[in-house]
């Protein structure tokens, strides 16, 4: 199978006269820095910071079968690396490649001298990509936070996110492992993981977790099912309840909300009063500080 084969797509994007000297790079000793040109595979080491841990075989003979009828439509990203190339994003491209029989794929070259470089470009190029579930996702955000020694508030900077949308996938991770090996699996969506995310214990995301895969409950139900979880049960309709302003009820219901916990307004006199917010464990108590912090 020819080269060119391998080509096509990109000839879509590039001059006729721009790739026919990309095609040529393996007969140069190097592709300068921000140039595309044709690698031989066998000198591109894989990425050893990719997130994608798994690669679903399926999707992968998929993208072989296009690649072998229409050619690679977007290069790899690489770097130099010793006499070859170290991978910076496109693993599932090079693979596809790799098992089409093909000796070159298309590559965009970029500088990265040092290491830490290397795993944060990495990194920020793989958080970009759509196919990543949410645990890929937030793993690769811990590791931008802990491995190159970044704030939450960076982090979200470099990958153009909200900062509150980066601690939302951080706390993904501290959801228990049969929750997140469903995320993976696409089992339950990253909506159902934000609801799960607000109570305040395992024992409770796990029984909510059951009900989800037992009962296919939309992200909308399950919504529904978290919130009457925190809401007072019935009094005693004996009792003559003490009045109360229409506007504190609509005060807690926000509040209750905001935050996924019981809270209760307590007025007092001259407009005084208290607010009381309820949290079940040190991390509950963490997750409430942490949304206070935020708009």
């Amino acid at each position: 199978m020819s080269k060119k084969a391998l080509g096509r797509g990109l000839k879509a994007l590039i001059s006729e006269e721009g790739f026919a000297a990309a095609e040529k790079a393996e007969e140069s000793e190097k592709l300068k820095d921000g140039a595309i040109g044709s690698l031989p595979v066998d000198r591109i080491k894989v990425n050893p910071f990719q997130p994608r841990k798994e690669f679903e075989e399926t999707a992968l003979e998929e993208l072989r079968n296009s690649i072998i009828e229409n050619g690679v439509i977007q290069p790899v990203t690489v770097c130099r690396d010793g006499d070859g190339y170290q991978l910076i994003s496109g693993e599932r491209r090079l693979r596809a490649v790799t098992t089409a029989g093909f000796k070159f794929i298309p590559a965009y070259v970029i500088e990265a001298p040092e290491d830490a470089s290397k795993l944060e470009l990495a990194l920020i190029e793989n958080i970009q990509r759509e196919d990543l579930n949410a645990i890929e996702i937030a793993l690769a955000l811990r590791s931008l936070v802990t491995k190159c020694n970044l704030t939450q508030d960076e982090v979200a900077q470099k990958v153009g996110k909200n900062r509150s949308t980066v601690s939302n996938f951080l706390r993904l991770l501290k959801l228990p492992r049969q929750i997140q090996d469903s995320i993976r699996s696409r089992d339950i969506s990253s909506g159902h993981a934000r609801a799960l995310i607000n109570l305040p214990n395992e024992q409770l995301q796990l029984k909510v977790w059951r009900q989800i895969m037992s009962r296919q409950l939309s992200v909308r139900q399950t919504e529904a099912l978290v919130n009457n979880m925190f809401k007072d049960p019935p009094k005693d309709a004996s009792r003559q309840p003490t009045p109360r302003s229409v506007h504190i009820g609509q005060v807690e219901s926000i509040l209750r909300d905001r935050f996924a916990t019981k809270v209760k307004l307590i007025e007092k006199k001259a407009g005084q009063g208290e607010i009381h917010i309820r949290y079940f464990s040190n991390d509950d108590l963490e997750r409430i500080l942490e949304l206070m912090s935020h708009d």
